[in-house]
């Protein structure tokens, strides 16, 4: 008496090259079910049977598994680019002046950009060769300070209605705007004395 065939082997069996491409489409196409089945399986013309054959695709265990594992994927990599992002922001954010230069009585030396790291390195937003010396300028500590506030739930964003004469505050004037200026030291720009004009909102 033969013994029938269990479904084992077709359990760990991987998925189709034909079924891959569904599942890839299935992102590239914003989760659209039927549009990838029409994209993988070109043969198909008519919408609503690669509607049909589409849900069952989707309800099918490996399938199902193999969207839940890129789905994963693009949550990792997600992650990754937003912590990059923070880390970018702390760089900008807690930027010394005294990390690129160094200055006394005598005037302002630059120090070598060879002894910078790169997270140091990644607060500058310029250096231009001048005939008065050379003007370095670091990206905004407000802005970046301000972002990161927000990053972490420091400030909310709202509207308020107590303006002048009844009027609604703009987005985000709240309290925090003072504060964010006394962290920042100084909200306006500032003149180094080996400069001929007014730096930039964010020079050093």
């Amino acid at each position: 008496m033969k013994k029938k065939r269990g479904n084992k082997g077709s359990a760990e069996r991987p998925l189709t090259a034909r079924k891959l491409l569904f599942v890839e489409k299935y992102f590239e196409l914003k989760f659209n079910g039927t549009a990838a089945y029409l994209a993988a399986y070109p043969n198909v013309k008519k919408r609503a049977t690669a509607w049909v054959n589409a849900s069952k695709l989707l309800s099918s265990a490996k399938v199902q598994a193999e969207v839940d594992r890129r789905k994963r994927e693009m949550q990792t990599a997600s992650q990754d680019i937003v912590d990059r992002i923070r880390e970018e922001l702390e760089y900008l954010a807690f930027a010394r002046i005294g990390t690129y230069l160094s200055f006394d009585s005598k005037g302002v030396k630059l120090k070598s950009s060879k002894n910078l790291t790169s997270e140091e390195l990644a607060a500058v937003a310029e250096v231009i060769q001048q005939k008065e010396g050379i003007r370095l300028k670091l990206h905004s500590k407000k802005d970046s300070l301000e972002l990161l506030m927000k990053y972490y739930g420091l400030i909310v964003e709202k509207k308020e209605h107590t303006g002048k004469v009844g009027a609604p505050l703009g987005e985000g004037l709240v309290d925090m705007k003072r504060i964010m200026e006394d962290i920042r030291q100084s909200h306006q720009p500032g003149t180094l004395w080996n400069e001929g004009k007014m730096l930039e909102d964010g020079d050093l």
